[in-house]
């Protein structure tokens, strides 16, 4: 017992020469105040005590504010603080019911501050935030995105393994270090596929749908202005001109050549040039005229590509409802410069022209006006006749063109379909009147049909032709015999000791046969075959 309270006495000196030596270099904690100290009576003001040197190791940055490198976004604001950062971010994407998230969120907002700035920690709620995580595919929380100049260069789900694997992320962030182990070709892949997602949905969050409104109305009424404007000879192709500049754009908004437009250019100038509609097109989206040059978004990385999409769809729909007027624009545009040019040649030719014209109108005055050219053709045949009758002539004359008797007792019709004229030789009435009163005049064609034999014959044609494809009754065999190799595999018996084989092959129809002629049937028939020669002979003779 002795012992122990001597060596807890020891500890209680050493205690209190520890507390003496601190006391010592703080320096004294309070000032002694004299009962007489009058302080009017000081004449210089008492210099303020040196403050404490810095903890702050050498080369360190000094910490930045919490509210200026930390940030809760929302959907909207992805495109300035992720998208747009001038600085590489930490996109975090973490949920409040998530134990790791609760645990990795607090780290990540000390490193951002102990930072000073060199990057910023942007967290993204996945419950609130649906479309985020629906375009960056988060299947696991809390998932980290690293993100530079845009683009996302890499990502970590989970908590860090190790100390050693988050300072080789946040260099490789940085872009001091290559990534370990490194970003494989199909990793690169995917990344860029999840920050074109993330651009369309950041854009089109952050673009309101009043904005999306005026951007279409201002450009509907451009392009409605353009087709008015008669030193654009294609309308169609400086709309779709406009459109694949922005379309481009929106494929690859980090390419900075899509974002230049050379209006000196030899196409650009054929379709657009300087002219003021399409030049306010390009503007409304963020285009600016810097010397001979249409620029969009300079010194930017990247862009929002929400505006582009609203114009580019809508230049496709209004191309589509406005073809056919910006076609007549164009054809009225075309006859008017065939006019002036055709207007021209006359004007250099002269009195020649004249000549030509005049001697033109002559040979038409020589043309007889009561002539009636008529195309005629007998139904049933081929072959037309040119015929030329008088207007006067009655329709009983196309008959006697074609050298058919109207008094037979066959009747004929006159048809002509294109005149819808159809009248019967028997209608004497109507075949009196002339041709210029049917309105054959100045020409027509005309078919003639003669009776009915036409009709009788083409029907008794018809009947033998399906009488023709009638098989005939009876029965009959076909019989094929033939040596075969033995590897044709049919069935058959085999000969010459199985060098080949017998084949058989017998077809029979199912048709009843027809009975066969009796003995006084074939001798009435010779009977009569020699009665008919007989007569034949009689009448030679």
């Amino acid at each position: 017992m002795d012992e122990e309270e001597e060596e807890g006495d020891e500890e209680e000196a050493a205690i209190a020469r520890l507390r003496e030596e601190k006391q010592a270099a703080k320096g004294p904690d309070m000032v002694e105040v004299k009962a007489n100290f009058d302080p009017t009576a000081l004449g210089t003001t008492p210099k303020p005590a040196a403050s404490p040197q810095s903890n702050q190791p050498a080369g360190m940055p000094k910490p930045a504010a919490k509210e200026s490198v930390v940030f809760e976004a929302t959907t909207a604001q992805i495109q300035e603080l992720v998208l747009e950062s001038p600085v590489p971010v930490l996109l975090d994407v973490y949920a409040d019911w998530c134990g790791p998230c609760k645990v990795l969120g607090p780290a990540l907002e000390e490193m951002a501050v102990k930072a000073g700035g060199a990057f910023r920690l942007v967290k993204v709620n996945s419950d609130n935030e649906r479309p985020v995580s629906g375009a960056l595919e988060v299947t696991a929380l809390p998932t980290v995105f690293g993100v530079r100049d845009g683009k996302i260069v890499h990502m970590f789900q989970g908590m860090p393994r190790s100390e050693d694997m988050m300072k080789n992320f946040m260099m490789g962030l940085f872009g001091a270090a290559p990534f370990k182990p490194p970003v494989t070709a199909e990793e690169s892949r995917k990344y860029n596929e999840l920050t074109a997602k993330l651009v369309k949905t950041a854009g089109a969050a952050c673009f309101s749908f009043s904005a999306r409104e005026r951007l279409t109305d201002r450009i509907t009424t451009k392009l409605d202005d353009l087709v008015k404007d008669d030193s654009v000879a294609d309308v169609e192709g400086a709309a779709g001109l406009l459109r694949t500049f922005m379309n481009n754009i929106v494929k690859d908004p980090y390419e900075q050549k899509y974002r230049k437009v050379n209006l000196e250019n030899k196409l650009i100038a054929a379709k657009i040039g300087n002219n003021p509609s399409a030049l306010a097109v390009l503007k409304s989206v963020g285009f600016s005229k810097i010397g001979s040059e249409m620029v969009l978004g300079k010194g930017k990385k990247v862009i929002n590509v929400a505006p582009l999409v609203v114009a580019r769809d809508c230049i496709d729909k209004w191309i589509q409802k406005n073809r056919n007027e910006m076609a007549a624009a164009a054809r009225k545009r075309k006859d008017e410069a065939d006019r002036a040019r055709i207007q021209a040649e006359l004007e250099a030719k002269g009195d020649a022209e004249d000549d030509a014209e005049g001697d033109e109108e002559e040979e038409e005055d020589t043309r007889d006006p009561t002539a009636c050219s008529l195309k005629l053709r007998i139904d049933g045949k081929k072959k037309v006749h040119d015929v030329v009758l008088n207007e006067n002539d009655p329709l009983s004359s196309i008959l006697s063109a074609l050298d058919i008797d109207a008094s037979s007792e066959e009747e004929a019709q006159i048809t002509c379909v294109a005149k819808r004229l159809v009248v019967k030789s028997s209608d004497t009435e109507q075949m009196k009147k002339s041709l210029k009163d049917h309105g054959l005049m100045p020409s027509a064609a005309i078919v003639v049909k003669v009776g009915g034999a036409s009709a009788a014959a083409s029907a008794t044609s018809l009947k033998e032709r399906a009488a023709e494809k009638k098989k005939k009754k009876g029965s009959h065999t076909m019989q094929s015999v033939g040596i075969y190799s033995k590897d044709d595999n049919n069935k058959a018996e085999l000969i010459d000791g199985g060098g080949g084989v017998w084949y058989e092959h017998d077809i029979s129809d199912d048709e009843q046969e027809e009975p066969e002629a009796t003995a006084e049937e074939v001798e009435s028939g010779t009977e009569e075959s020699k009665n008919d020669d007989e007569t034949d002979k009689n009448e030679d003779a």
